[in-house]
């Protein structure tokens, strides 16, 4: 099977039609969540193939794998964390078997539910693991990845680091409110800035509510290097707390608002109907938008964590002494993070040094900046910071190993 080296190099014309919700499109053919839906798509295959025809009769050119949550991770409370490769290659084999020359194919990946250290229990590699498992069953029947709706950004990190082994294109949506913040606190901005330097193909925003959603594209699209994604919900909660699902021309309007405020990949997702989707493939095939020139932000000195971006100036930033790490070092990043700084500057001496600040790095309101002469250390620090780090030049590294290590964790020498 072919894959493409970048979504950007994907032979479609723009704006890229998506297919439509797969969990809530399942449910008129039997779905409900007593079963996870990789295992409804397994045992069910007529049911899937005929979703994502229809989705294709309606213009959509990415259908995607029906293996949403289907790590072993969700799968477990299921008592099936066994059987996590055996569902995701039998239930993206009916979709590749079905479509691989008429669709490109996206394996779908959610959330793990976990929580790494000090919010959780388990680690970082161990997240990676979960979805390195899920990934390389998904692999060989798909075109491409597609990551939805994981609140957190360390599930992101995590899920991007097992697709990139892979090397190819990888979409990643998520879901927030109308602040652009999902449920546990990450920050759409500062996820699109994080993911975009790590190598994704694609970022944007699904399971939001249509209205709010164009909104939210025009914060972000200054600071995009990459193609946007809308796929919202088309249906919200009114101020009255009642729901209310908007018509297919209501969902094709707030799309339409979504391209003209930067977004070239649409779709839909929860209770979109295929009146909504072949609206919205009526809408590609019209002239009634307008692709707007957007004027876009300098990047090379804007750095994030989790839930805040950092706009750094080059001639006035100022790097803090170097501390050491240590189990406990909240009392030594709140006395940084107090003083004038505009950076704070970590000693990466040993691997055990880059778990210690991984515990602690939730503490600084501050950019981080990595100071190593050790190649595995700085490796494994920027694995564990969940945000875009710098790497202190005032290094022993040789230049070329160290442009690859921050390359790879889409970090700035600085």
């Amino acid at each position: 099977m072919d894959s493409y080296p970048s979504l950007q190099e994907i032979p479609i014309q723009t704006p890229i039609l998506l297919d439509g919700g797969i969990g809530t499109g399942l449910i008129k053919y039997g779905y409900t969540s007593d079963i996870p839906l990789v295992q409804f798509a397994a045992e069910n295959p007529d049911a899937v193939i005929a979703l994502q025809q229809g989705y294709l009769d309606s213009g959509a050119k990415i259908i995607r794998t029906a293996t949403y949550g289907a790590n072993s991770a969700m799968l477990n409370g299921y008592g099936l964390a066994d059987k996590t490769t055996y569902l995701n290659e039998q239930a993206a084999r009916i979709t590749y078997d079905a479509f691989h020359d008429t669709a490109i194919i996206a394996g779908c990946i959610s959330t793990s539910g976990l929580y790494i250290e000090p919010y959780g229990e388990s680690t970082f590699t161990e997240l990676m693991s979960v979805y390195r498992e899920q990934v390389k069953a998904l692999s060989p029947y798909c075109d491409m990845f597609s990551i939805e709706n994981v609140p957190a950004i360390w599930n992101m990190r995590a899920a991007v680091l097992a697709c990139k082994k892979e090397n190819k294109p990888i979409m990643v949506t998520m879901c927030v409110d109308e602040d652009g913040d999902t449920d546990v606190g990450t920050n759409v901005l500062s996820t699109l800035i994080i993911l975009q330097e790590l190598g994704i193909n694609a970022f944007g925003i699904s399971s939001t509510p249509a209205n709010i959603t164009a909104e939210l594209i025009k914060k972000i699209a200054p600071y995009a290097k990459i193609p946007l994604i809308a796929k919202p919900s088309a249906e919200y909660e009114e101020e009255n707390g009642e729901r209310r699902r908007l018509s297919a021309d209501e969902f094709s309007e707030q799309l339409r608002l979504c391209i003209e405020n930067g977004a070239i990949i649409i779709g839909g997702s929860n209770y979109s109907d295929d009146n909504c989707q072949q609206a919205l493939a009526d809408l590609i095939n019209s002239d009634t938008y307008t692709i707007s020139e957007i004027e876009k932000q300098d990047m090379s000195l804007v750095f994030a964590d989790e839930n805040q971006v950092f706009f750094l100036e080059p001639d006035t930033t100022e790097f803090s002494p170097a501390i050491e790490c240590a189990p406990d070092m909240s009392e030594e990043i709140s006395d940084i993070c107090d003083e004038s700084y505009d950076i704070l500057t970590v000693a990466i001496n040993t691997p055990d040094d880059a778990i210690d600040f991984a515990r602690n790095m939730h503490m600084s309101t501050l950019p981080v900046a990595f100071l190593s002469d050790d190649e595995i250390s700085l490796k494994m620090a920027l694995m564990l910071y969940q945000g875009r780090a710098i790497v202190d030049g005032r290094t022993l590294i040789d230049e070329d190993k160290l442009k690859a290590i921050a390359d790879k964790y889409g970090a700035v020498i600085y």
